[in-house]
Formats: structure tokens, sequence, C-alpha cells
């Protein structure tokens, strides 16, 4: 019966300690309509115009955006617009040095927050304390200016249940991994989206 107890609660234990995962995103406004989202291969909350949209090899990383946001305990605003920039263009498919690319992705960070890193050891299996992040784009055609692909994903991290906090506050560690997941989700994304051959 022992041996029983383990193997149903450290599975358990393994969920609940789970680093990172999606959560709903929730309008923030920057996106100008959020009831046609809807689940992507990669993404939370997507949308793209298939009929409008060419393939290509490349798409040009345009402005990020923090609309107000205000910087957190040991974590700024601009350290997350910079964490963001870097790992988009640690994809092949972005560059911010292609001012003739057919498209533009602009990014905006809607929302951030490191948590509470005594909540998370306390109670972070409950939800307690979890750091979060939402990012949302859009691609613009930028022949026609108009957006043909737009996306928001939030993430939410536990920090292991706080195991990561034993050392220290790991708020500001968990934002920049919670940032590049999305930048990793985007990428994946977009790559299905612009990158294969859209059937009409």
């Amino acid at each position: 019966m022992k041996y029983l107890s383990v193997q149903i609660i450290f599975p358990i234990f393994m969920v609940l300690a789970s680093t990172a995962w999606a959560a709903s995103p929730k309008p923030s406004g920057y996106l100008s309509d959020y009831s046609h989202l809807s689940h992507g291969d990669s993404l939370e909350a997507f949308w793209a115009d298939s009929a409008a949209i060419m393939p290509t090899s490349e798409i040009a990383l345009g402005e990020i955006t923090e609309p107000h946001l205000k910087d957190k305990k040991h974590v700024t605003v601009e350290e997350c617009a910079n964490w963001l920039e870097r790992d988009v263009l640690n994809h092949a498919l972005f560059s911010n040095n292609t001012p003739d690319a057919r498209y533009r992705m602009d990014l905006a960070i809607t929302h951030m927050d490191p948590g509470s890193a005594s909540m998370r050891i306390m109670a972070g299996e409950l939800g307690a304390g979890h750091a979060q992040v939402q990012v949302e784009g859009k691609v613009i055609d930028t022949e026609s200016e108009k957006s043909v692909a737009e996306f928001a994903e939030r993430r939410s991290s536990s920090g292991a249940i706080g195991l990561k906090d034993l050392k220290g506050d790991s708020g500001p560690e968990l934002i920049e991994h919670l940032i590049k997941l999305i930048s990793d989700d985007v990428a994946s994304e977009m790559g299905r989206t612009f990158s294969a051959r859209q059937t009409r």
C-alpha cells in the first residue's frame, strides 16, 4: 500500500512542480479584437488570414512596446523587452535588418509579474506567487499595412513550486525563461504559417 501511494503521489507532484505552462491570455487592448483568436498549433490564441499570406523565409522584427507596464522588484520593463528581442531574433525566420521585408511583426509585452518567492515556497502548488508574462503581436503586410496574423500568449511558472526560490528570489529568472518559451512558440507558429505554402 505504501508503494502504491508513492506511485500515485509522485506523478502528481511532478505535474505540480512543472516549471512553466501556458495560461489563457487576457485581453489588454493592444489588439483591436480578441474574439477571432483561437487555439493554434503552438500558441494559445492565434489568428491568420491564410488567403492573404504569401510564403516567406523572413519576417522583419518591428517595434516592441510595453504599454502601461512598470518595473517590478529585481526585473525592469527594459530587461524584458531586451530578452524578448534577443530570443525572437535567435530564430532564423526573424530579422531586425530587413527594410524591404514583405512582412513585419510588431510585439507588445502586455503583462509582467515576477510573483512572490515567499508565496511560491509556501503555496506554489495552489497557484500562489506564480510568475506571469503575456506577449501579444501582429504580423503586418508592409504593402497594404494590414494585419495578416495576430496572437496573444500568456505563460505562468511556479518555479518548481518554490524550489527554485530556496537560494533566493527566482522571479527575474522565471520571467526570462517564460519570455524564451513564448518566443519559441511564436517562431514555431509563424514558421508553420508563413513558410509552408498556403492552400487557397
